[in-house]
């Protein structure tokens, strides 16, 4: 399968990118910086260009069968574009390119857990949502893009991220909240990415990921 994917250089991309190219996929790439994709393969195109340069994303959409972004600022809690006008870049090039599938990663705290979940809504209302305010803004504007997209979306809201290992052991939840949604590896967020490229009963969906 020939995916193209943003977000290369980051943790989760890194890792996506890696396990694409174990799994027989042809990858192609963004990278402001080529030299930051520390892998090297023969089946990985990296093209130089920065997402938030309309047009940028054209060369790695074209010719796609998916499209996976893992776009992001970490845990930074300044004010970004990178989400909303990153995301609404790759949407305009697979317009152009006529590719309907797409996966996106978002995060499971956007969304605040109801208050019987007492120490997740304490955490989101009191800690993260204030302290992460501007760039969450950002990435419900990601999600709205998306959504009003014509695209067959599926937004993956994940849990804090760690560097453990893949466990192939996680819970989802396809349009609700999990409870105790605490962390999950970018190992297993990149397997699930992957898993499902092709499941069409995802379409148009919202999944939250969790240990």
């Amino acid at each position: 399968m020939r995916l193209a994917v943003f977000g290369a250089t980051g943790g989760t991309g890194a890792e996506l990118v890696r396990q694409a190219l174990e799994r027989g996929h042809c990858v192609t790439a963004l990278a402001r910086r080529p030299d930051a994709v520390r892998i090297g393969h023969r089946d990985l195109h990296v093209v130089g260009g920065d997402v938030l340069v309309p047009g940028a994303a054209h060369r790695v959409v074209a010719g796609a069968d998916a499209v996976i972004s893992a776009l992001g600022i970490g845990y930074r809690r300044h004010a970004t574009t990178v989400y909303s006008q990153g995301t609404g870049n790759i949407l305009a090039a697979m317009r152009h390119a006529g590719v309907e599938r797409l996966l996106v990663v978002s995060t499971s705290s956007l969304r605040r857990p109801p208050r019987r979940q007492l120490a997740e809504w304490l955490l989101a209302t009191l800690v993260l949502h204030p302290l992460l305010r501007r760039p969450y803004a950002d990435m419900a504007l990601m999600e709205d893009d998306v959504r009003r997209s014509g695209t067959a979306w599926t937004l993956v809201r994940a849990a804090r991220l760690t560097s453990g290992r893949a466990t192939g052991s996680y819970r989802t939840a396809v349009g609700g909240k999990l409870s105790s949604c605490w962390s999950i590896s970018r190992a297993d967020l990149a397997g699930y990415l992957l898993d499902h490229v092709t499941d069409g009963s995802l379409h148009r969906a919202t999944v939250e990921i969790a240990y």
